[in-house]
């Protein structure tokens, strides 16, 4: 059942101020969870095909009885009971935190009405500040200690919107169209209410869980973790401190009709984020009087093409290898074939399979370390000569190679001792996580069942997540989603970081479902 009310109410069941965030009214239906909403308990059905399925409700340990209906009250914090299903209540967290703009830090006061509500269910919960206004929310829900404790991870700083043609506004969120709107839907705000909410129910039911389950929802993660998960594990390891963590960084595709799940992806590894910045030098003066042979920007062009023209080594790690060959099965011809010859030769790659791979900009970057120049600066006038040209070289590398061996290989391939490169700030790295074991045979087999029709796979994001943080302080992460898309949608530009970013709404349901199953399993 949809959680809607008037714009008034958008955020009412967080107990946000009215008036915060600036609402405006729009064409569609603002996604709301008004306070002292009734919502009724309805019975699962057995979906049909294409039907997303229903979340049974889970049970106190020893009982048979399901989660009962009440009237939210004060807000939808006074009560401890809520007024509808657990599919419900994620929706609702996920509109309050996407109504409230946390592009530019803020968290705070995204965090304090949940924080709210794990105390009224008895849950520690406390918001700790790395800096003003920038919150962490951890919540630790108690288990009996018979296995280390499971991390439920996800940021609620969002990128800015600034300069970006939205046909919505992006705060708050807005259901329109069979999808719901806004900044932050699909990253990282649908995980952050997913594991909410999954915390909260497992509190009502008292489940018995053999591990402590702990709710950390952070801030800066898309700049980097300083304020968030960096500043936690320096600051305040003991109270985030785990054996394994959900994160963000896995996926799950839709098909194009979004009528199912196609593909549901567990990370397991990411590329590590480092730049490099190339300095050549010159004498400076006036530009009508250049001097022969002393021209940076010269000697810095020439370096800069090198490394346009730079190719690591180009293999299949065992992380990408199912990935591969279920991307065969969808992919169009010569891609196709590649793909399934490459997941087949892992971890070799025929010469003629990397030529067609290196062609496609997806594929190319999950298979070899990757460095482009991004950025670059000269002098600060059009008739001065400069001192030094500057350029940064942005490398993603792949997590069995290393900084210090993808810096070796730009000086060798510069080989002009007139260009210093530096490392710019150590954005930290991660080993990968195990692909076998007990966490990702359980996110598989739950995957399988709750999406027969789908493969499930490995995967490594090229893109920068928490989760190297993690890994890299022995806490195993695994990458899942909470925001099912199709590639078709990605395409068409609703995907994270952008304009209009957007996910079927009838799906975000089903994926909080497997998400709370998933922790019940992994914490019992």
């Amino acid at each position: 059942m949809d959680l809607q009310a008037p714009m008034t109410n958008c955020v009412g069941i967080l107990g946000y101020p009215p008036g915060m965030q600036g609402r405006r009214a729009v064409s569609g239906t603002l996604f709301a969870g008004a306070a002292g909403l009734l919502v009724a308990l309805t019975a699962c059905e057995t979906p049909a095909v294409g039907t997303p399925p229903a979340a049974p409700p889970l049970s106190p340990a020893g009982s048979g009885s399901a989660l009962l209906p009440a009237a939210l009250g004060g807000g939808g914090l006074a009560s401890a009971a809520y007024a509808g299903s657990f599919e419900a209540e994620a929706r609702a967290i996920h509109g309050g935190l996407v109504a409230v703009d946390t592009s530019h830090g803020g968290e705070t006061n995204a965090l304090r009405p949940l924080a709210e509500r794990f105390k009224s269910v008895g849950v520690a919960a406390q918001i700790v500040e790395s800096a003003p206004g920038r919150g962490n929310l951890v919540a630790r829900l108690k288990g009996t200690g018979a296995k280390k404790p499971l991390l439920l991870l996800a940021h609620i700083d969002v990128v800015p919107v600034e300069g970006q043609p939205w046909t919505v506004p992006p705060f708050p969120a807005t259901e329109k169209d069979g999808f719901l709107w806004g900044r932050g839907v699909a990253d990282d705000k649908a995980m952050a209410a997913a594991f909410a909410a999954i915390v909260l129910e497992l509190a009502r039911s008292k489940t018995l869980l053999t591990r402590d389950v702990i709710l950390a929802l952070t801030a800066g993660e898309e700049t980097g973790g300083v304020e968030g998960v960096q500043w936690l594990l320096k600051n305040r390891r003991e109270l985030i401190d785990a054996e394994v963590a959900l994160n963000e960084g896995g996926g799950m595709t839709l098909t194009s009709d979004l009528s199912d799940v196609t593909l549901v992806g567990i990370g397991v590894a990411e590329k590590s984020y480092q730049s490099y910045r190339l300095v050549a030098r010159g004498g400076g003066g006036h530009s009508s009087i250049p001097k022969n042979g002393d021209d940076p920007a010269l000697t810095l062009a020439r370096a800069v093409v090198k490394v346009g023209e730079l190719r690591f080594p180009a293999r299949v790690l065992p992380e990408v290898k199912s990935y591969f060959a279920a991307a065969s099965t969808w992919e169009k011809a010569p891609l196709a074939a590649a793909l399934k010859r490459a997941s087949q030769s892992a971890p070799r790659l025929a010469p003629e399979d990397e030529k067609i791979l290196a062609n496609d900009r997806q594929f190319n970057a999950q298979l070899r370390t990757t460095c482009v120049t991004t950025m670059l600066q000269g002098s600060p006038q059009d008739n001065v000569l400069p001192t030094s040209a500057e350029a940064v070289v942005n490398c993603r590398i792949l997590p069995d190679e290393t900084r210090e061996q993808t810096l070796a290989t730009l000086v060798r391939t510069i080989a002009d001792p007139k260009i210093e490169v530096k490392p710019e700030a150590d954005d930290g790295v991660g080993p990968a996580s195990p692909i076998t074991g007990e966490v990702p045979a359980t996110i598989e087999k739950l995957a399988r069942a709750a999406f027969p029709r789908a493969a499930v796979v490995t995967s490594m994001s090229t893109g920068a997540t928490d989760s190297r943080h993690l890994r890299g302080s022995g806490i195993l992460a695994y990458g899942v989603s909470a925001a099912p898309t199709s590639i078709e949608e990605i395409r068409a530009g609703h995907g994270a970081h952008g304009p209009d970013e957007r996910r079927p709404t009838k799906w975000l349901g089903p994926a909080a479902t497997f998400l709370r199953n998933v922790v019940v399993e992994i914490a019992r």
